[in-house]
């Protein structure tokens, strides 16, 4: 997703064969229940380890881990990224049935913003992130690193003028971001094509997997809304591959001079009938709806 500038005692989890590459593949830190870790085989003479988990397992989300605002929150969160509808707020964010959901639902009176379309932002939504909670009083970054494996497990939204993003972007606090990592963007009318890019040289030089709507890759096209499912990002310092549902979609390989080697943050967030979706003619229809992103959970994997 290029953005518009608009303003500055558990048990141990032993998986099914096949889900990890190795006999051995126990988290400790995860939920007993949960068998669903997967992660591409690891470099030889190196193992995975679960460095980042948020499992929404109660009724809250961990303030420690994650913020509801982006890294530009200078104390009144943040508006759309692209000239969308929505502005986001903590209220947005919802823990229920061992799942976060993100909530973009129609506000009034509207808030003044030029970040949003026309000037005025007529929804709140949801955003989930590792960034600063302030960029104004020294806060360091909630969770920040380099390389590793990334995986959210959601539940998409199927309805047109949402919009799903799940992306990364170096911790710069000038926001000169020279790279990004878009996960997935999903545009609500297409339950089928999840777009997967990688931006660099200055966000100048993309590596897109899909070719046009109704191609994911090597992964197959298919209803992505109506379940769970589970998209990921193997990030190493000579690839960059998308995954989903454990299935490898597309790799892109490089090296110091195309890959990202410095440290990154987590963004999640739900948009409302922004730039792209207008330009496609795919905007939003009905101005009253309410939808909700649902999330079990963000985990990221580092080889050690």
């Amino acid at each position: 997703m290029k953005l518009m500038w608009a303003f500055l005692p558990v048990s141990l989890v032993a998986c099914a064969p096949g889900n990890v590459a190795g006999s051995d593949c126990t988290y400790p830190e995860l939920p007993a229940s949960d068998c669903s870790p997967w992660v591409p085989p690891a470099a030889v003479g190196r193992t995975w380890e679960l460095s980042f988990s948020e499992e929404f397992e109660g009724n809250g989300y961990a303030a420690t881990k994650l913020t509801p605002c982006f890294d530009w929150n200078y104390g009144g969160c943040t508006g759309s990224f692209n000239q969308g509808r929505e502005y986001y707020a903590a209220s947005q964010i919802r823990v229920s049935g061992g799942a976060a959901h993100l909530v973009a639902e129609p506000t009034s009176p509207p808030i003044a913003s030029g970040a949003c379309q026309n000037g005025s932002c007529t929804y709140l939504s949801g955003l989930l992130s590792t960034a600063r909670p302030r960029a104004d009083n020294g806060s360091t970054y909630l969770y920040k690193f380099t390389y590793g494996y990334v995986e959210a497990r959601l539940k998409l939204i199927g309805t047109q003028g949402f919009f799903t993003a799940f992306w990364m972007l170096p911790t710069d606090t000038t926001y000169t971001y020279r790279t990004e990592i878009d996960i997935l963007e999903h545009l609500g009318h297409d339950p089928a094509t999840m777009f997967m890019t990688y931006h660099y040289n200055d966000r100048g030089t993309s590596f897109a997997v899909n070719s046009g709507v109704g191609n994911n890759g090597a992964c197959p096209v298919q209803d992505y809304t109506t379940e769970f499912h589970r998209f990921a990002i193997d990030w190493q310092a000579d690839h960059v591959a998308w995954y989903i549902d454990g299935i490898k979609c597309a790799q892109f390989n490089g090296n110091a001079s195309t890959i990202e080697n410095g440290p990154m943050q987590i963004i999640l967030d739900v948009m409302v009938d922004n730039t792209w979706q207008r330009s496609w003619n795919k905007g939003l229809l009905d101005s009253t709806l309410t939808r909700q992103l649902d999330v079990d959970y963000i985990r990221v994997f580092q080889q050690r």
